[in-house]
């Protein structure tokens, strides 16, 4: 059940982080790689707090 949570809030991110990029155009590769891993650190801290 926590996993698919953490899916589900990870995708949430990435979607919301993507469309951030596009609007203020940082569409470079290394832009999309931080975006990755800050939504996941982001959705395992979220899913860990909202958890409790």
């Amino acid at each position: 059940m926590e996993l698919y949570m953490l899916l589900f809030v990870f995708f949430v991110f990435i979607l919301i982080s993507s469309v951030l990029n596009i609007l203020f155009k940082m569409t470079e590769k290394k832009h999309w790689g931080m975006t990755l891993v800050l939504s996941l650190v982001l959705s395992i801290i979220s899913v860990v707090v909202l958890g409790h």
